[in-house]
């Protein structure tokens, strides 16, 4: 669950983070040209991992500047899948991400440094049922495309961070499953 919102922040921190980005350039980001999964739980016997199918967002990237770059994420709790039908199930149900009072979770940039070439630390905001709390990606980009075309790539970025699930009021099974999610965001940026 917030593995989700983590993959989100990675995904606008990978974009943000381009040294090739133009001043003004703002990029899209989203399904069909990424994913955002997650893994939790300590052991090969109890590892439980899925993804969302819906989300979108956008990095707006300052070259000259990168701490002046921003990223935003929406990601549609619904569409929340996991490899077992009834996991799936279970976690839209009010005991987890409550999709039927709170269909959206979200990401928002509060701070972007370079951390080395290609490498970026991205800080923010995720909102998750209602609550809301700071989370870190770590993001990496590569096959930058600077003078891409409109609707064309400009950047891949993968991230990686993680969320303590029951600080979003998700504690059900804590003790036998585990409490930190791993978020992982592949994703293309294009203008």
């Amino acid at each position: 669950m917030r593995a989700s919102a983590k993959i989100l922040g990675l995904v606008l921190a990978f974009a943000l983070t381009s040294p090739a980005a133009h001043a003004a350039d703002q990029l899209k980001i989203g399904q069909g040209r990424g994913s955002i999964d997650f893994g939790i739980g300590d052991s090969k016997i109890f590892r439980t991992t899925g993804g969302f199918k819906q989300w979108h967002g956008k990095v707006n990237v300052d070259e000259a500047d990168v701490s002046r770059s921003s990223v935003e994420v929406e990601i549609d709790t619904s569409s929340i899948q996991m490899l077992d039908s009834q996991q799936t199930v279970m976690l839209k149900d009010s005991d987890f991400f409550d999709v039927a009072k709170f269909p959206e979770m979200t990401f928002k940039s509060t701070k972007i440094e370079r951390t080395g070439d290609n490498a970026l630390k991205v800080e923010g905001n995720i909102t998750l049922r209602g609550i809301t709390r700071p989370m870190t990606l770590d993001v990496t980009v590569s096959d930058r495309r600077p003078d891409a075309a409109p609707g064309s790539r400009y950047a891949r970025f993968r991230g990686f961070g993680t969320i303590k699930r029951s600080e979003f009021g998700m504690t059900k099974y804590v003790d036998m499953v585990g409490d930190t999610v791993e978020l992982s965001i592949t994703a293309d940026a294009w203008r």
